[in-house]
C-alpha cells in the first residue's frame, strides 16, 4: 500500500474513531470494576464476576464512543477495520485461555487478564501510527508481571490500579497526541 493511501487511512480513522478512545474509558471502568470485585468477594466468587464483566466492556465501549463522538466501528476504513478485527480475534482467542486460568489457576486470573487483554495495542500503534498504544501494552506486561511475582499479597490491589491508571492515562493523552499527529500529519479536523 503506497504511503500517501496508509497515511489517508490513518487520518480518516484517527478524525472518526478517534483512537478508540471509547474502548480505553471502558477498559478504565472495568479495571475498575475488577479491582472491586477482587478486593470484595473471595476469588472463588470473584473469578466468576471477573470474567462476565469482560462481556460488558463492549457495550461501554459504544457508550464511552458516543459521549467521545467517536465512531468505534468506522466502516469503510480497512486501518479502522483491521484494528476492531484485531480487538475482537485477541479476545475471542484468548478467552479459552481465560476460562481455563479461572477454573484451575484463579489466582493467576488477574495477571493473564490484564496481559492478554492489551496484546492488539500494537496493532493499534501501527494502524495509528503512533507508539502510545504499544508503549500502553508492554509497561503493564513487564509493571503487572513484576507486580504479581514480587507482591503476592497485595497483587488484587496494585494490579488493578494499576491497569486501571493506564488505562486514564491513555484516555488523557489520546486527544492531546492526536492533535499533536494532526498537526505533523498537515490535517485539519
Amino acid at each position: 500500500m503506497p504511503e500517501n493511501n496508509l497515511t489517508k487511512l490513518r487520518v480518516d480513522a484517527a478524525i472518526r474513531g478517534k483512537w478508540n478512545i471509547g474502548f480505553f474509558a471502558a477498559g478504565f471502568i472495568f479495571w475498575i470494576f475488577i479491582g472491586i470485585i477482587s478486593n470484595c468477594m473471595p476469588l472463588e466468587k470473584a473469578r466468576t464476576y471477573m470474567v462476565t464483566g469482560t462481556f460488558f466492556i463492549f457495550p461501554l465501549a459504544v457508550l464511552f464512543s458516543k459521549i467521545f463522538k467517536a465512531d468505534p466501528f468506522t466502516k469503510g476504513n480497512s486501518i479502522g477495520e483491521l484494528v476492531g478485527y484485531t480487538h475482537m480475534s485477541i479476545i475471542a482467542l484468548s478467552f479459552p485461555i481465560i476460562i481455563l486460568v479461572a477454573i484451575y489457576l484463579p489466582s493467576a486470573l488477574i495477571l493473564v487478564m490484564a496481559i492478554l487483554y492489551c496484546l492488539d495495542f500494537y496493532v493499534m500503534s501501527w494502524g495509528f501510527g503512533n507508539k502510545l498504544f504499544g508503549i500502553h501494552s508492554a509497561v503493564r506486561t513487564i509493571v503487572v508481571t513484576i507486580i504479581y511475582f514480587t507482591l503476592p499479597n497485595l497483587r488484587n490491589i496494585i494490579i488493578p490500579i494499576f491497569v486501571a491508571f493506564l488505562y486514564l492515562s491513555t484516555v488523557i493523552l489520546i486527544p492531546i497526541l492526536r492533535k499533536k499527529w494532526f498537526g505533523q500529519n498537515k490535517v485539519d479536523y
